[in-house]
């Protein structure tokens, strides 16, 4: 396989699925308030296909007034750069600008997208003709619904359905919580809520996601099974939650 090939086999890997390591002030329980605060965070995360690595960071800044959640990935051929704007009301997280850049290997690329009207309008910078102007309630950017998928599994919502602006497209995301289990990770054994991609019957395709309560449901690991036998995985080797670093002593 080529590098370019490789490179956005990866890529696409991270941006079509990986959830954001979203972190929160506490992991709700029956009495507690709702879990509904989200804390700045920075996380690292690698993967590799046919022998081809990529880097990839998530990083999390501002308040609930001003959020702003930044996505990186890179190699030695390519580069990708990716970031939402958002608010914060009460579980609900409302975008106010996506913007995406793609340099290095292939056609460069750049999509910019405002949402209007308390998010009811979404509009194309560049392209006017793909704006939607009566847009579905609770629409969410190519990454802010990342994060409210994180703070829904924290707070115990049902269903994890998800709407989210592409283009001039709408695409629907479906989750559901499958189960427990400990992962052995770089920073130390954790306990781990698995969250399964909700697929067609007769799909192929498998995408599975760890999160981690302890670690303010971080994402730890996701793993996707192709329709063609291949598998793909990214896994987090570093995590900063508030400015501190996680570690955990086994």
């Amino acid at each position: 396989m080529s590098h370019y090939a490789a490179f956005n086999a990866i890529l696409t890997f991270f941006f079509a699925l990986a959830v954001s390591a979203a972190s929160f002030a506490e992991e709700s329980a029956p009495s507690a308030p709702p879990a509904q605060v989200l804390v700045p965070f920075s996380a690292t995360y690698q993967a590799e296909f046919s022998g081809f690595g990529v880097t990839a960071e998530r990083r999390l800044s501002g308040n609930q007034n001003s959020w702003r959640l930044d996505f990186s990935a890179h190699s030695m051929f390519a580069k990708i750069e990716e970031y939402s704007r958002f608010t914060q009301q009460g579980l609900r997280l409302i975008p106010q600008h996506y913007d995406y850049q793609k340099s290095g290997l292939g056609k460069d690329r750049h999509t910019a997208l405002n949402f209007e009207d308390n998010a009811s309008r979404v509009i194309n910078v560049y392209d006017k003709s793909r704006s939607i102007n009566n847009a579905p309630e609770n629409v969410q950017d190519k990454i802010s619904y990342q994060l409210q998928l994180a703070v829904d599994i924290a707070n115990g919502k049902s269903p994890l359905k998800y709407l989210v602006a592409d283009g001039k497209k709408i695409r629907e995301y479906e989750f559901e919580i499958s189960g427990k289990e400990k992962l052995n990770t770089s920073m130390g054994v954790i306990e781990t809520i698995k969250v399964q991609r909700v697929r067609a019957e007769d799909a192929e395709r498998v995408t599975n996601i760890w999160f981690a309560p302890e670690w303010n449901y971080a994402l730890v690991k996701l793993m996707q099974q192709e329709d063609n036998g291949k598998s793909y995985q990214i896994t987090l080797t570093k995590l900063s939650i508030d400015g501190k670093e996680v570690r955990i002593e086994n």
